[in-house]
């Protein structure tokens, strides 16, 4: 019976984050949208989509909150508990979230110019 992904490590630059489980990867590629007129679909449209990674990361006296958020032109390593792992290649953060203190956590979102499987 094959494993189904539960968790997945993520590593920026060779550094391992500590992440909370239910991390997000989208490889990105097309996005295509249904054309439609006169109760018909008449075809559709492409759209080329980014790379997305979605991450919680545990805040420690050693998280710097400034550095995650300047980090550009990384590569990023997401492996899931399958073995099964992907590369982002010039990645990027587009939105951090404010420090949760409650959870000790922050939301990273990064995009990148391409997702790779390993």
């Amino acid at each position: 019976m094959p494993q189904i992904t539960g968790k997945a490590i993520i590593k920026v630059d060779g550094n391992q984050w500590r992440t909370t489980d239910g991390c997000k990867l989208h490889p990105g590629g097309v996005e295509r949208e249904a054309k439609v007129g006169g109760g018909k679909v008449h075809g559709y449209n492409e759209k080329t989509k980014a790379p997305e990674l979605e991450a919680s990361v545990y805040h420690t006296k050693d998280t710097d909150l400034t550095a995650i958020n300047a980090i550009k032109d990384a590569t990023v390593i997401f492996e899931s508990d399958t073995g099964d792992r992907y590369v982002l290649r010039a990645a990027f953060v587009t939105s951090q979230e404010a420090l949760d203190s409650e959870n000790g956590t922050i939301g990273v979102k990064m995009s990148a110019e391409a997702c790779e499987r390993l």
